[in-house]
């Protein structure tokens, strides 16, 4: 491919090779086409309107605002489908899934991996990203681009009860000092509230934050984290190996193909 490009997709040296930045735009393009194809075999080795059963699906928070298009349009191509989604942590997902009351999982990844210990989960990962700060437009952090380990450590916290969130906070205190936490929550309004009112601000992904729909209308503004080595693994598909069903698979490869544009769509 390199050849009849005319370009280097990797640049090549004895510790490995890594994606040149054209080159990472190539890959992405190829995963859509793959995750395409195999939908395209789903489709033609089912007879997707005889397709029935329910599709249990657990997903932590960020990935609430993508998910109705994409299970808008798996409806409508397989219409005998019941959905059920449920909101839970990441590590409760992964337990679901490995005791069958979940199908599919969308789950944050933790930096030690430790998750997947049992041999029956499957991992995908589909968005890639960095944690990022928000906060009303009525502070004076507003006005900045980005905002330092220190500046957060002075500031009120409010944070999603999850386990990788807590995780990425305890790795920052551990290096600049313990963070000021007003609150921690699995209601998101409860969280919107806090930053609009300028009460607290918040730490979240940035597929999270720059797509929600308050930084959207410029009620909240999102800021960078500077002076700080991120190494978040991002957002990851999990299901079990051993329940691969027709119907496990399209889901999988529809929405596959959705995070995928997602992420170019975020990264463009």
């Amino acid at each position: 491919m390199e050849a009849d490009l005319g370009v280097e997709i990797f640049n090549r040296s004895r510790n490995g090779a890594v994606p040149t930045d054209i080159g990472n735009t190539i890959i992405k393009k190829a995963l859509e086409t793959l995750a395409k194809m195999e939908e395209i075999k789903m489709v033609g080795n089912t007879d997707h309107k005889l397709m029935n059963g329910k599709l249990r699906l657990g997903t932590i928070p960020s990935p609430l605002m993508y998910l109705p298009k994409t299970l808008a349009s798996f409806k409508k191509d397989y219409p005998n489908i019941k959905m059920a989604i449920s909101e839970k942590s990441s590590q409760d997902i992964i337990d679901d899934i490995a005791e069958d009351k979940l199908d599919v999982g969308l789950v944050g990844l933790s930096m030690e991996g430790g998750e997947f210990r049992n041999e029956d989960i499957k991992i995908k990962v589909v968005l890639r990203g960095k944690m990022i700060v928000a906060a009303s437009k009525q502070s004076p952090l507003a006005f900045a681009k980005s905002i330092t380990p220190e500046e957060i450590q002075k500031s009120l916290l409010v944070i999603y009860d999850d386990d990788r969130m807590w995780e990425f906070i305890n790795n920052l205190t551990s290096q600049f000092g313990e963070a000021d936490v007003l609150f921690s929550t699995n209601n998101l309004d409860a969280i919107r509230n806090a930053v609009i009112e300028n009460l607290a601000i918040t730490i979240a992904p940035d597929y999270t934050i720059k797509n929600d729909p308050y930084v959207r209308t410029n009620e909240v503004v999102p800021l960078e984290i500077a002076n700080l080595k991120q190494d978040y693994p991002g957002m990851a598909l999990v299901w079990s190996k051993s329940r691969n069903t027709a119907m496990i698979r399209s889901f999988l490869t529809r929405l596959t193909a959705d995070m995928l544009k997602l992420e170019g769509d975020l990264n463009g």
